[in-house]
Order: structure tokens, then C-alpha cells, then sequence
């Protein structure tokens, strides 16, 4: 297995190695690399709990496969366009793969404190995520929003 595939398997398992809400498309590779899949919900082996990337393309698959299974773009004002990015997990080794990676993200907790979040929410963190970490966005009025989307005459 590529190092960059352990590094993004890793960033699934950022929050534990029992990853819910696992993305239908993400489905048939885990299953063809021998990890089960039922239900949405996957258990990952340890060794991708303990997983720590060293290289920065390891670091950007890490924040990719942490996206792509804790994260989401939230959309505060649909008119005003303010996207954000947010992943559900105030993971202290993703938070600092997010820093190498050029960008500064906010580390927070819910109103009760019981729950981390990091945040990414200026506008220039968005665009260098975008451009370094190329997520799949399912979402075409998100896609719009963050310019993915060019209108053709």
C-alpha cells in the first residue's frame, strides 16, 4: 500500500478506528483493501489509529481522508457566499497537519464545551484547502459558491 492510501485511511481514523458515516463512494476501495463496510460504518485496523504522517504530501492526504469522513463546507449566509470548513473532530494531530499545510485553523468547542471542532473560516484558508487539498464536494450550490463552478455561454 502507497504511503499516501495509509496516510488517508489514517486521517479517516483521526477520531477513533471506528469511523461512522463512511461515503459510498469511499465503500468499494475500502472493501477491495479488505476492511469491512456495513451500514455506513467501518472499522479501521490500530495501526492507522497510530498513524502519524511525516512527509507534506502524507500530511495532505491525512487532512483529504480526515475531510472527507469528519468534515463538511457549511455555508453560514446562502447570499452572502461566507463558506466555511469544518471538521468534527478537535484532533491535535490534524490541527497540526492544517498549520504545515499553510493554513491557520481555529480550534473550538460547541456551546457547552463538550465537543472540538476546527475550523477553517477565512476566506483565504477556504481557497489555499481547495487548491492543496482537492475534496470531493457532493454539494453543486456548495461547489457554486466556492467558484468550482463556471458558467458556459
Amino acid at each position: 500500500m502507497r504511503r499516501a492510501e495509509r496516510a488517508y485511511l489514517a486521517g479517516m481514523a483521526v477520531a477513533g478506528c471506528v469511523v461512522e458515516n463512511v461515503k459510498p463512494y469511499l465503500t468499494p476501495w475500502l472493501l477491495s483493501l479488505g476492511i469491512p463496510v456495513s451500514g455506513g460504518r467501518a472499522e479501521l485496523p490500530r495501526r492507522y489509529c497510530r498513524y502519524s504522517p511525516k512527509t507534506l504530501l502524507e500530511h495532505i492526504y491525512f487532512i483529504k481522508g480526515a475531510f472527507e469522513t469528519h468534515g463538511e463546507f457549511f455555508v453560514g449566509d446562502p447570499h452572502g457566499g461566507g463558506v466555511v470548513v469544518i471538521f468534527k473532530t478537535g484532533a491535535r494531530r490534524l490541527a497540526v497537519s492544517l498549520r504545515l499545510a499553510g493554513l491557520n485553523p481555529l480550534v473550538t468547542t460547541d456551546e457547552g464545551g463538550n465537543r472540538k471542532f476546527i475550523v477553517l473560516y477565512s476566506g483565504r484558508d477556504v481557497r489555499r484547502f481547495l487548491k492543496v487539498v482537492k475534496p470531493v464536494v457532493e454539494e453543486a450550490a456548495v461547489a457554486k459558491l466556492l467558484g468550482l463552478c463556471t458558467q458556459s455561454s
